[in-house]
């Protein structure tokens, strides 16, 4: 039986049906560290092409665009669902990492307020709206691999 979702949980984050992933035009990101505090888009469905804040954002869809072949993994589901292949083959080692940088109100001091690890070749990240105040991504790429990034949009 499904369990319902409380009213600040829906409150907080947008349904996955209502959010429209949107390509950052300025990847892909290679190896290193990259401070983004927006994303540029060519134009997505009603969205106008410009740039945006990544505040105003619900997520991110990480895919990578290179993969080292010496790059060690772990087999998982690998099929085609509704005609697109999805591989979720796990990498021994993280590939990249998305830090979620916010500023203390009083100090200004710049804080790391959440941290995800990327260990798959396309993987999905949402935050809810206590997050809504971060004012950039910082991203590492591990080297010899590349990242696009979409971001999660309600459009």
């Amino acid at each position: 039986m499904p369990s319902g979702q409380g009213v600040i949980e829906t409150l907080a984050t947008p349904p996955l049906a209502s959010l429209q992933q949107v390509l950052d035009t300025n990847g892909p990101f290679a190896g290193g560290d990259h401070v983004i505090p927006s994303f540029t888009t060519s134009g997505a469905f009603l969205l106008p092409a410009g740039t945006y804040p990544v505040a105003g954002t619900y997520g991110v869809l990480v895919r990578a665009a290179t993969i080292p072949p010496e790059a060690g993994f772990i087999i998982g589901f690998n099929g085609i669902v509704g005609g697109q292949d999805v591989s979720q083959n796990k990498f021994r080692d993280p590939i990249a990492q998305l830090c979620l940088v916010s500023s203390l109100p009083i100090t200004s001091a710049k804080i790391v307020t959440d941290i995800f690890d990327v260990q798959y070749a396309t993987q999905l990240f949402l935050w809810d709206a206590r997050f809504a105040t971060f004012e950039a991504i910082g991203l590492h790429v591990f080297p010899n691999f590349s990242f696009d990034l979409f971001w999660m949009c309600v459009l």
